[in-house]
């Protein structure tokens, strides 16, 4: 099953790029850990097998992999799509638009400006 959000399954607005990272998250005032997928302007997938609701919001902690500058970015957001019962089960996850971004770390945030928002 696949839930999508108003702009629904290929209407995506930026590119995506790889990235394989250790996500930590929080929702409802628990905290979870994933792996990511892709990331790009706009937001990020990140794999679980029990995804919330379309429209959660949620907040995300991403470390950058040190290839990338190694900051950490603090990420707001909601999600925006959900994929379960996937044939491959690496294809479940969620879909999150950002709705903020925070860092302390310039790094991170030199390669968020850089990188991320000139992927569109």
């Amino acid at each position: 099953m696949v839930a999508a959000g108003k702009k629904g399954r290929g209407r995506r607005t930026s590119r995506r790029v790889p990235l394989a990272s250790m996500i930590t998250y929080r929702l409802g005032g628990q905290e979870y850990g994933n792996l990511s997928v892709d990331i790009s302007a706009e937001g990020i997938f990140i794999r679980t097998f029990v995804p919330p609701e379309v429209g959660t919001a949620i907040d995300i902690i991403l470390q950058l992999p040190a290839r990338l500058g190694g900051g950490k970015l603090e990420l707001s957001g909601e999600v925006a799509r959900v994929v379960v019962d996937h044939p491959d089960p690496r294809q479940n996850g969620m879909g999150v638009r950002f709705l903020s971004v925070r860092s302390d770390d310039p790094a991170a945030v030199h390669y968020l400006v850089k990188t991320l928002f000139t992927l569109k």
